[in-house]
């Protein structure tokens, strides 16, 4: 029996086909770089809160300064508020002294030179006379407009008053009455040589001599 080789003997065998070398990763290095990754994080996340807690902590020294300032300042105006009392506490202290200083002489001479305006003065009296320190307050009547207004003009001009505040006329069975007020200050050479108030014990006759 004759056999037939159809493949033929001279054909070749075709070389296998090579697969794709694959390059793999040691295992021995994964677990390394996890370590690294969370190392990261957690120093990253420390370094993180640390500063923020030497933030917080530099905050409130800060606060601490700020109060402690505060404190000082509310200490330094509550002294100064002490202060501003005591003065204005002195300050009328000071007043009254003068004003008692100014009484020790002012109503022998305001009543001087206030009788003689009066006596400049034809057809106005006085009804009332009041003295507060070195305010004259009065109230009197005079027969007419003018002579009120000579009385003004004649207080004005003892240069003993000053501030004089005439209020106005009122007629009154007619007369006119009027209140006027006004500051006592005298100059100061008279205030300075002013005369104590004299005595009204009677002067001693001489004695009779006998021989």
């Amino acid at each position: 029996m004759i056999k037939v080789n159809l493949i033929g003997a001279n054909r070749k065998k075709a070389a296998p086909i090579k697969a794709p070398m694959k390059i793999g990763m040691p295992t021995s290095i994964t677990p390394l770089l996890l370590i690294l990754i969370v190392g990261a994080s957690a120093w990253y996340g420390y370094s993180w809160y640390s500063s923020l807690t030497a933030e917080s902590t530099r905050l409130s020294g800060e606060i601490q300064g700020l109060e402690a300032r505060k404190a000082a300042l509310e200490a330094v105006i509550k002294q100064d508020q002490i202060y501003e009392t005591r003065k204005k506490i002195l300050e009328t202290r000071v007043k009254v002294i003068e004003g008692l200083q100014k009484n020790q002489t002012s109503p022998v001479l305001a009543l001087d030179q206030l009788a003689e305006a009066i006596d400049r003065t034809q057809y106005v009296w006085l009804s009332s006379l009041d003295q507060k320190d070195a305010v004259l307050s009065m109230n009197g009547t005079g027969t007419s407009l003018n002579a009120i207004a000579d009385f003004y003009s004649n207080l004005n001009a003892t240069g003993y008053f000053r501030n004089i505040d005439l209020g106005p006329a009122q007629e009154s069975s007619g007369n006119f009455t009027f209140s006027l007020k006004c500051e006592f200050a005298p100059p100061r050479r008279v205030a300075a040589n002013a005369p104590a108030p004299a005595t009204n014990a009677p002067a001693r006759a001489p004695a009779a001599g006998g021989n």
